[in-house]
């Protein structure tokens, strides 16, 4: 796909995504004072923790390393109650897959199709386990425009340069199999002639990649993705019995996230976005204002800048059926009651109106915040007081 395809309609996608979740929120978030929701647009079906490597920064890593293999699938939701919580989902809505390592699942393609056959479809990977017959499959279940019934997006995530990522996966060999498992997508795709699925990089700002973030630009380009994903570096999930009790028990101090010092994040962000703009590759940042996300690695940043309107769009179901409005709180299990009755529950009713009135400490660092003072992109200023060009950026993949 050329970079001019990409760029005439992505920029118009984010708008439009923005614009569309924010209208569809705001009576129920700025008028109705119950905590009552529209049907969720957005759901995060999270169908394994199980995965086939071992991220340093995986929220899941001391589950992984210390669960025996042959019990971690103990307690997943079956085939079948994967395939009845798709048949719940609104007419119009997103499902997002992830994991762990969502094609760990042997069963995962029978459900990746039954979701593509009534949704808009979007999948979270490593990408090590994208065969060709899999990408094949997934590019036939892909609509030829985005915004149509079918598989719409691939995220895919890589943590940096060949070396640097094999060390935080934890797996030699991990990054060259990702992007053949990338191009391997975006070749059958582009050979079918369409424009889906719209691929993009994940790639989080820590600092034991920071050093090689500007050569991911030229990764991306090479491996024929759409879009690079910066995201924001989360701690809050190392916190013990995180969405089993009362959120606002934790605060700042019970977790850390790793600092970096405000010069050399703020040079190498720079760079990574000449090089994105020189390549023609778009870049998405996190969506604060720019000083904001120096901030986040500094000296951290006032929750009160920010609204979270997620938990009125956004519906999570976990491996084992647990239903949260986001994964600080768990409000049931599709077990026991339908995604309808949960979603506007007396449950998760309360907790909106407790969001609405202001955010727990374990928010800091979620790509779901939206900065108060409206949709500000984060971009630097140049020297002569003008922002760098803002590429288009990639809409409701987060």
């Amino acid at each position: 796909m050329s970079a001019e395809a990409q760029d005439s309609g992505m920029g118009a996608i984010t708008a439009l995504y923005r614009r569309v979740s924010r209208l569809y929120t705001e009576i129920p978030y700025q008028v109705i004072k119950t905590g009552y929701a529209f049907p969720a647009w957005h759901y995060f079906f999270e169908v394994t923790r199980r995965c086939n490597l071992r991220c340093k920064m995986c929220q899941y890593i001391d589950w992984l390393e210390q669960t025996p293999t042959k019990v971690q699938a103990d307690g997943e939701l079956t085939t079948e109650e994967w395939l009845n919580v798709v048949d719940q989902t609104s007419r119009f809505g997103l499902i997002t897959f992830t994991g762990g390592e969502v094609f760990v699942r042997k069963d995962f393609m029978e459900i990746f199709e039954r979701a593509c056959s009534k949704r808009r479809v979007h999948f979270i990977s490593n990408a090590t386990m994208l065969t060709e017959e899999r990408c094949r499959r997934a590019v036939e279940l892909a609509p030829k425009r985005l915004g149509f019934r079918g598989f719409n997006f691939a995220g895919i995530s890589i943590d940096g340069t060949r070396d640097v990522h094999d060390v935080i996966r934890a797996q030699k060999g991990s990054f060259d199999r990702s992007i053949q498992g990338i191009q391997r997508l975006s070749e059958i795709r582009d050979a079918a002639g369409k424009t889906c699925p719209i691929i993009h990089i994940n790639t989080v700002i820590q600092e034991e990649s920071l050093d090689c973030l500007p050569e991911m630009p030229r990764i991306a380009k090479e491996a024929g993705v759409n879009v690079l994903n910066l995201l924001t570096e989360m701690r809050s999930h190392d916190l013990p019995d995180l969405g089993h009790v009362d959120p606002s028990t934790f605060n700042r101090e019970d977790f850390v996230i790793p600092g970096i010092t405000r010069e050399r994040l703020d040079a190498t962000l720079r760079k990574t976005l000449e090089a994105g703009e020189r390549l023609g590759v778009e870049i998405r940042m996190p969506r604060m204002p720019y000083e904001t996300i120096l901030d986040h690695y500094d000296l951290g940043y006032d929750l009160k800048d920010f609204e979270c309107r997620a938990v009125w769009n956004n519906l999570y179901v976990g491996a084992k059926g647990g239903v949260y409005p986001c994964f600080i709180n768990k409000v049931g299990n599709v077990r026991e009651h339908s995604l309808k009755e949960l979603w506007n529950s007396p449950d998760m009713k309360a907790f909106r109106m407790r969001r609405h009135d202001g955010g727990f400490a374990v928010c800091r660092g979620c790509c779901e915040l939206e900065h108060s003072g409206g949709d500000q992109s984060a971009r630097p200023l140049t020297n002569n007081g003008q922002s760098l060009p803002t590429p288009p950026q990639l809409a409701g993949v987060e």
